[in-house]
């Protein structure tokens, strides 16, 4: 399993909004990129979470 990249994560969210808005995604590709938005979405919400609990951490050992 390769390690999850935020700022690629947000690259590909952001090329499949682009393709989107451009009418770049066929009829037959559209679900498919919809659930690997709604994946990479997660994904970089849970490595936000991550993110303030740590710094949660960090406060209380101030």
């Amino acid at each position: 399993m390769s390690k999850f990249s935020y700022d690629k994560a947000q690259a590909e969210l952001q090329q499949i909004l682009d393709d989107l808005e451009n009418n770049e995604i066929s009829i037959d590709q559209l679900k498919q990129k919809i659930d690997r938005a709604k994946e990479l979405v997660n994904k970089c919400r849970n490595k936000l979470a991550e993110i303030e609990e740590s710094l949660n951490d960090s406060d209380k050992d101030l």
